[in-house]
This record gives C-alpha cells, structure tokens and sequence, in this order.
C-alpha cells in the first residue's frame, strides 16, 4: 500500500486513507450479504465483488480469501460494539447479552442471517473452524472477565465457575436462534440473568 493510502492517527499508528476504509466496509458488507444468501460454501469472491460494485483486484489487494473477508467483517461488528466501562459488571453483562440477543433476534440483518451458515461450514472446513472456535474463545473471555469482575466486587456469587456461567448465560439465545422459530427475546434477557446468576 503506497504512502498516499495511509495517514497517522493520534495514536501514532497508520491509519487507512478514508476513501480505502470505506470501500472495506461495502465489501466486508457485500460479504456479510452474499453469506447469508447462499451460505459460505457456495459464496465466491466474484459474487462479493459484483455485490459491493468494486473488481475483484480491488478485493485482492486487501484480502487473500473469502475467509479473510468474513474474519475482517465479523472482526468490524465485534469492535463496533460499545461496553461502558464504567457501569458495574453485572449490568455491563446484561447489556451485552441483552444486545446480542437483539442481533441474533434481527432476521433483516444479513450478520445475524450469516450465524447458522458459519457454524454449517465449521463443519466441513478445517479453516472456518478454526476462525469460529477462536472468535466465539473471544467473545466467551470478554463476558467471562465481567463474571470475574462481578465476583471482586460482591455482585456475583464467588462459586460460580465463570466460564459454566457464560455457557448457561449464552446458550439460550443460540439455542433458540440456531434450533427453534422463535429468537429468545431481547426483554427477557435481564430475567434469564436473574434467573442464572440469582
């Protein structure tokens, strides 16, 4: 990438020209679209660029495989969404959960349509797999340190095991976007925390 295409932010580190980071965020959009129109197996880099209006040399120069794609889309959604620090643990938990459970819940959105294609291809693709077992890793170690956090401060039972938590705390809202018709609801999230967490 030429020295026209970067500038420094003030962290110190190079920044994408805004004119590159925008035409990222369609392709990694486009992506996000055609996976959950036809599911990541018969998704091709041809599609993703004719669906995002760029060539695919303009893809090539920014990501070496469909994968690459989605890892960088789904990595976008991830640092987009916002966790106030300073609200306590267990609200923060609550929160995020409950948020999650709206993005699951959402049928417009292409993101939340993509879930069930992605974890269809851990199954058949050792390097899908790979990537879904380390972003889920992720998501489980942010919302397990917050179960730690609740614990230092008295709000959460010392007991517990933070992960089995995390598990019993997420799996509904899997659970019931992956299995059944009915998405878990959005309000009935902070119950579901009471209900686990007491």
């Amino acid at each position: 990438m030429s020295g026209a295409a970067t500038s420094t932010g003030t962290d110190g580190h190079a920044a994408l020209d805004p004119r590159i980071e925008r035409s990222r965020r369609v392709i990694q959009d486009a992506a996000i679209a055609e996976m959950a129109a036809v599911g990541y197996g018969a998704m091709t880099v041809e599609a993703v660029a004719k669906r995002a209006g760029v060539s695919k040399a303009t893809i090539y120069r920014q990501w070496k495989s469909k994968l690459e794609i989605v890892e960088s889309a789904l990595g976008a959604m991830k640092d987009e969404m916002v966790i106030d620090e300073w609200r306590a643990p267990k609200e923060r938990l609550t929160r995020l959960l409950t948020d999650l459970a709206g993005y699951l819940a959402d049928s417009d959105n292409p993101s939340s349509a993509c879930i069930p294609a992605l974890v269809s291809a851990a199954h058949y693709d050792d390097e899908v797999r790979a990537f879904h077992l380390r972003f889920g890793r992720e998501r489980r170690a942010v919302m397990s340190a917050m179960v730690s956090e609740g614990q230092e401060v008295g709000e959460i039972d010392e007991s517990f095991d933070p992960d089995r938590v995390v598990d019993l705390l997420v799996g509904p809202l899997f659970y019931r976007r992956l299995m059944t018709a009915d998405p878990f609801p959005p309000d009935e999230v902070a119950a579901l925390v009471t209900t686990i967490l007491g």
